[in-house]
């Protein structure tokens, strides 16, 4: 009579030992890939709420119709203010962020329309909707020294508020493309 050699005990345990192992290593990882896919969604939602304030602002600060004396003399904004203006008096980022970012938005563009005596040709509100649909609060911040020929402007967005400064920066410098008048 032959003897078929078969799997001992200690080996069907090793098996599900290794198994169990890998499995777990599996499961640990789903939690990191939905982590990845929420901050790549709210990343990505920033970057398309980002282009739709930003690019109308380019848009006017980059118009050649504007005159210097008008841009360096209507549209100062002091760069020392920035950030700061989205925290309270104990230094936490405001409840509603929106409301700074859309105040900014607003001087930004009436002082543009002043600049180019009201010939301004680009969406002058602010976004609201397209934020509040995409779930995000914003930060917005405009610098502009009275004699620079350049106007920094930088976008934050974030779902969660208080989290806004942690979030990364869409940035642009425009430089003025006006006519010279001296």
């Amino acid at each position: 009579m032959t003897m078929k050699r078969g799997f001992t005990l200690m080996e069907v345990n090793l098996a599900i030992l290794i198994m169990a192992g890998g499995i777990l290593a599996m499961v640990s990882l789903f939690s990191l890939g939905f982590r990845e896919n929420r901050q790549s969604r709210e990343d990505v939602g920033g970057a398309a709420i980002a282009d739709t304030v930003l690019s109308p602002m380019i848009m006017a600060a980059s118009a050649t119709n504007l005159k210097w004396t008008a841009f360096r003399d209507k549209f100062y904004f002091p760069s020392e203010e920035g950030w700061k203006n989205y925290f309270d008096s104990k230094g936490i980022v405001s409840s509603d962020p929106e409301s700074q970012a859309e105040s900014v938005f607003s001087q930004f563009m009436s002082k543009m329309s002043a600049a180019s005596s009201g010939t301004l040709d680009v969406k002058t509100a602010f976004p609201k909707s397209d934020v509040s649909a995409a779930g995000l609060s914003c930060g917005l911040v405009v610098m502009h020294d009275q004699d620079s020929p350049i106007v920094r402007i930088a976008f934050r967005a974030t779902k969660q508020p208080g989290m806004l400064l942690a979030m990364p920066i869409y940035y642009t410098e425009v430089h003025f493309q006006g006519d010279p008048d001296q």
